[in-house]
């Protein structure tokens, strides 16, 4: 029996996915990023789904109530350290449309962007975009931060979770794999960056510890066995490996 999509959510076109964690003074960067998006168009706004996935967070995570958004609010309830990889497929699992972008809480989208990301077809292809800081100067491109699909997620089984409980490589890894299933890797949009917020990383952020010995040594077994004649021997299977729940669900009024 095929499932009926929900009206609810018919006037969806785009999910933007960000994993979140703060365990330091505040959420204020999630407040920026809302406020910054509730002034964008309403006409634009209302075809965007906005996921937030809070991993566990120490410090509580509160929607402000005057933000006339559509957003999904997900909890993850154990606490799992560096989970970005689960919160990342837990976002996409929930999501309610087949185009995706997956992205950090310290960075911005234009208006410009986020219309041509509607307007385009569902992407076959894996799309990087430039990024800026908040003087304009140039950095360089992210690996987790993307324009896709679900299709396309989904090839490569999602992000793989055996990387989480220690930092790094897990985007590196999906990146590889995503190649080696004939994904193509491109820029979107060569012209309109994306804007990274600077960061007070004393109390704004986390101060978890980023050695990345072990998942170094991690994503170097897995593209070994990436060169055997079954690719999908590199993925653990591990897929939503915790407890969550769904925090809140509002939509644009």
């Amino acid at each position: 029996m095929i499932q009926k999509k929900s009206s609810l959510y018919n006037h969806l076109e785009l999910s933007y996915i960000v994993p979140v964690f703060f365990n330091q003074g505040s959420s204020q960067m999630l407040d920026n990023l809302l406020k910054r998006y509730s002034n964008y168009s309403s006409e634009l706004m209302k075809r965007v789904q906005f996921v937030f996935v809070d991993d566990c967070s120490p410090v509580p995570i509160s929607l402000p109530k005057d933000m006339n958004l559509n957003i999904l609010l997900l909890r993850i309830l154990d606490d799992i350290q560096w989970n970005q990889a689960g919160a990342r497929n837990l976002g996409v699992s929930q999501s309610h449309t087949a185009k995706l972008v997956l992205t950090d809480v310290d960075h911005f989208f234009s208006e410009i962007l986020f219309r041509k990301m509607l307007n385009h077809s569902i992407p076959r292809s894996l799309y990087k975009f430039k990024r800026v800081d908040g003087e304009g100067e140039k950095m360089s491109s992210a690996c987790n931060i993307f324009f896709s699909s679900k299709s396309v997620f989904f090839k490569t089984l999602g992000y793989d979770e055996e990387f989480c409980g220690s930092y790094g490589f897990e985007d590196v890894m999906f990146f590889h794999f995503q190649r080696r299933m004939g994904i193509r890797q491109k820029y979107f949009n060569r012209r309109d960056a994306i804007v990274v917020q600077k960061i007070t990383k004393d109390d704004q952020y986390h101060s978890l510890s980023r050695d990345t010995t072990r998942n170094y040594q991690l994503m170097l077994d897995k593209l070994a066995l990436l060169k055997r004649r079954n690719l999908f021997e590199c993925h653990s299977r591990l897929f939503v490996n915790f407890n969550w729940e769904k925090v809140e669900e509002r939509f644009m009024v």
